[in-house]
């Protein structure tokens, strides 16, 4: 991950497949990182620790939502949204 310098990391589903002590080193160097990490994961505990900001596509649309997986949450409810 950390072998050749870069600005930007895509990470799909990163926490796949990983045991939990693996899991929280990545979660130590996304946290670290100086770049922006677009990660896409359906690992909400992950997305709580290093996000912060949550991007949904729905309807063909982007919109943006600032904060992690629980501030997204609790902004789709206010909005009496599903999540």
């Amino acid at each position: 991950l950390m072998l050749t310098p870069a600005n930007f990391l895509l990470l799909d589903e990163p926490t796949n497949n990983l045991d939990i002590p693996s899991a929280e080193v990545l979660e130590q160097v996304i946290d670290g990182y100086g770049g922006t990490v677009f990660v896409i994961s359906h690992d909400r505990y992950l997305l709580d620790s290093v996000a912060t900001r949550i991007v949904e596509l729905k309807a063909g649309e982007l919109t943006s939502y600032p904060g992690n997986w629980t501030a997204y949450v609790e902004e789709k409810k206010r909005l009496g949204e599903e999540v």
